[in-house]
């Protein structure tokens, strides 16, 4: 039996979610095997609704078997991300990964991909400049990206978290010579983040926002997708408080040692935390140029989770069991 991979969240599942189902076993004739993020997602946040509850809607709407991205992998950057995912996948002989973009040009996203992997010394050079100007990883990535190829349309492509995931996932498949083919297919809604409805279609995001406000959202997701249980808000302050007790019982030495933390930023993280009253004081606090909302989010959370340097390391040098 052969399977297309498909990596997720399903945060929660939608109407778009089970297009791509649809869609990647039309186009490759496969059984679909999802890898889904468990209790927390990329954002750093618990994810809506447990993922039991969210593997069982998935394999009700067409999904053939679904399994856990491990929180080390889904809690981290797009890079990480892709390349924990990938390499599960590929040691399970997965021979397709199928994902949704806002930019279905194959072409021009595995140039980039292949770009990345170069790192020709004008790319070098080009991102070392776009650094030195205080701009934060992600943009200075994109920027280099632009001015090595010579291309502006790169910029636009690049601004689409689905067209960024995209390159990361042919990336890994080339750095790790998986014997997966990448399968692109449109998505149905206005973007990652858009809070516009289109048909039938809207994003994760603007549903999830909705649920947390109590409004319907029966006309985006499937008839059997509707979930009973979602994360308590209170239960949410309590981790959030947690995080921060968590922060300030260390100092800034001991934060060090978790992942992502580098730059000194430990220091700024531990001051935020014991100066300011709330979490959301101390995240806008935190938020620089270079240090972006989503990134600090998860910073927060890698000192409860105990996710530290040498255990992400230890887990991209580990090859997966199967």
């Amino acid at each position: 039996m052969e399977f297309c991979g498909i990596i997720c969240e399903f945060n929660p599942f939608h109407n778009g979610h089970k297009y791509l189902i649809d869609e990647a076993k039309k186009v490759t004739g496969k059984e679909i095997l999802c890898l889904m993020s468990g209790d927390f997602v990329q954002r750093g946040e618990p994810a809506i609704t447990d993922k039991y509850t969210r593997a069982k809607i998935a394999i009700e709407n067409g999904a053939n078997a679904v399994l856990e991205l491990t929180t080390i992998f889904a809690c981290s950057n797009a890079e990480n991300f892709a390349m924990g995912a990938v390499k599960i996948l590929s040691k399970l002989n997965v021979t397709h990964l199928a994902f949704g973009v806002e930019n279905t040009t194959l072409e021009l996203l595995t140039k980039i991909a292949e770009l990345k992997i170069e790192n020709s010394k004008r790319f070098q050079t080009a991102f070392k400049n776009e650094i030195q100007n205080g701009i934060n990883y992600n943009t200075a990535l994109k920027r280099s990206i632009a001015t090595t190829l010579n291309d502006e349309k790169v910029l636009e492509i690049l601004n689409k978290p689905n067209n960024v995931l995209a390159i990361e996932y042919i990336t890994a498949i080339k750095k790790l010579k998986a014997k997966i083919t990448p399968i692109a297919i449109s998505r149905c809604d206005n973007g990652f983040v858009s809070n516009q409805e289109y048909k039938n279609y809207l994003s994760a995001t603007s549903i999830r926002n909705r649920l947390l406000n109590e409004e319907n959202i029966d006309t985006f997701i499937p008839k059997n997708a509707k979930i009973s249980k979602i994360f308590n808000k209170n239960h949410l302050l309590t981790l959030k408080s947690m995080q921060i007790y968590k922060i300030r019982t260390l100092d800034a030495k001991s934060l060090e040692k978790f992942y992502d933390y580098n730059e000194g930023i430990e220091y700024r993280i531990k001051k935020c935390a014991d100066d300011k009253n709330s979490f959301d004081e101390i995240l806008h606090e935190i938020e620089t140029p270079r240090y972006r909302l989503p990134r600090i989010n998860k910073l927060l959370l890698y000192p409860i989770l105990n996710i530290t340097k040498s255990i992400v390391n230890k887990s991209y040098k580990t090859k997966p069991v199967c």
